[in-house]
């Protein structure tokens, strides 16, 4: 009985996540060709390209609409069980809400297992590898053109600056400067310096000494080839162009090390580090919370469940955004900064779910449900316009979304 349960419930549940998630990938193609359409034609970009570069792209946007698909699905598959009666009939039968739902639970933490993968291993890389591939194909690209690399490397006190191919073993025309006390105490030039086995090896070049005041200290060595003792590597230079979002945990983890823990750039990196072991877990709060409010839906069809799953995407996402910035500014730890959201929304949802297994819904949605969420988010919009006020978007949006929550919490159920 409870397997036959739990292949119908899970059935309910992918469909309509399956639709979402086409639904969401087809928007943000048809959006993507329509901001830079004009650019592609330009460029004579041909189709078999485009379509490798939304391949390349697929773990990217996989990353950002999973989560909202999830809440979606599942908002709309509960409450049209709980509509049609399906949920009461269950629990009339003895099957608790704990038991329903364990289906959702476990789907969810498969997806966090998911977006951890994705995110990790494929997402850093797509957004990298689909502009070389448009670029690799422009008319206005050099393939064979040098960029300018410019690295500091805070704990060692190293900085590189020469020309190189991105993401290459080589560089050209370098020149490193190791410092001491923010003094120039060494300047080493070379026409090359390639990356071999794991060391530097610098060639046709010159080493030009100075004391503690920056004066020069004996004459200029030259030399044809020499290995340095760099710690640094190219990934690092790589890395060094990159923001946060691009970068695994791994690479970020590395790239955090050439900062000092006491300053502000450490501290923002390491409010990013935990956030990508934190987002994942989005999978299982947006469960928690959605399957409470989605079996106290009696009405409203599909245009409530989208109403609903909005509503609560955008709390839920204003929340994550908020307290990033201020664990970004020092104002919060990292890690609080990082799993505040998904800590506050779980709880939410486990206590609501831990009441839906005494309590039922006594009346359905009202207009008086949605206006003020409604307004709020309309003075939001008048407010940014005016004042550009992003922290005043985001304290009205979470006020609304928390009188919204609290509004249906209460005066809305009664005990069985």
């Amino acid at each position: 009985m409870t397997k036959i349960l739990d292949r119908y419930l899970i059935r309910e549940f992918i469909i309509p996540l399956g639709y979402c998630v086409a639904a969401f990938l087809l928007v943000y193609v048809i959006y993507d060709l329509s901001a830079h359409l004009d650019n592609y034609i330009e460029e004579q970009i041909p189709l078999s390209m485009l379509v490798n570069y939304y391949r390349i792209q697929l773990p990217l946007v996989l990353v950002n609409v999973i989560p909202l698909s999830i809440l979606l699905a599942t908002i709309y598959c509960l409450g049209s069980l709980s509509r049609h009666n399906e949920i009461t009939a269950m629990r009339a039968n003895g099957i608790s809400m704990y038991r329903i739902t364990r289906p959702f639970l476990i789907l969810g933490v498969l997806f966090t297992a998911l977006l951890f993968y994705l995110n990790d291993n494929f997402a850093p890389e797509a957004y990298d590898k689909s502009e070389k591939l448009i670029e690799e194909h422009s008319r206005k690209k050099d393939e064979h053109k040098l960029q300018p690399i410019a690295f500091y490397n805070p704990l060692g006190e190293r900085a590189w600056a020469g020309r190189w191919k991105a993401g290459g073993q080589t560089l050209y025309e370098v020149s490193i400067r190791n410092l001491q006390n923010r003094q120039v105490i060494e300047k080493i030039t070379a026409a090359r310096a390639s990356f071999l086995d794991g060391e530097w090896w610098l060639f046709d070049g010159t080493i030009q000494r100075y004391d503690s005041r920056g004066r020069i200290r004996g004459t200029e060595e030259e030399f044809s080839k020499r290995r340095f003792a760099f710690n640094e590597k190219p990934d690092d230079f790589l890395s060094s162009q990159k923001d946060s979002v691009s970068m695994s945990y791994s690479e970020l983890s590395r790239n955090m090390a050439f900062y000092p823990p006491d300053s502000d750039i450490y501290g923002r990196k390491l409010v990013d580090l935990r956030y990508k072991i934190a987002f994942p877990f989005v999978g299982i709060t947006i469960v928690l919370i959605s399957i409470p409010l989605a079996v106290g839906t009696s009405r409203g069809g599909a245009a409530g469940s989208v109403g609903m799953s909005i509503a609560l995407f955008m709390s839920y996402y204003t929340f994550l955004m908020l307290s990033l910035t201020l664990g970004r500014r020092g104002t919060l730890p990292p890690w609080a900064a990082a799993w505040l959201a998904n800590i506050v929304f779980s709880g939410i949802g486990v206590i609501l779910l831990y009441r839906s297994q005494h309590m039922m819904e006594k009346k359905i949605f009202t207009r008086a449900d949605w206006m003020p969420l409604i307004i709020a988010l309309a003075a939001a919009a008048i407010i940014s316009r005016w004042v550009g006020g992003v922290g005043a978007i985001s304290f009205i949006a979470i006020t609304a979304g928390s009188y919204w929550i609290v509004r249906r919490l209460t005066g809305r159920i009664r005990v069985v």
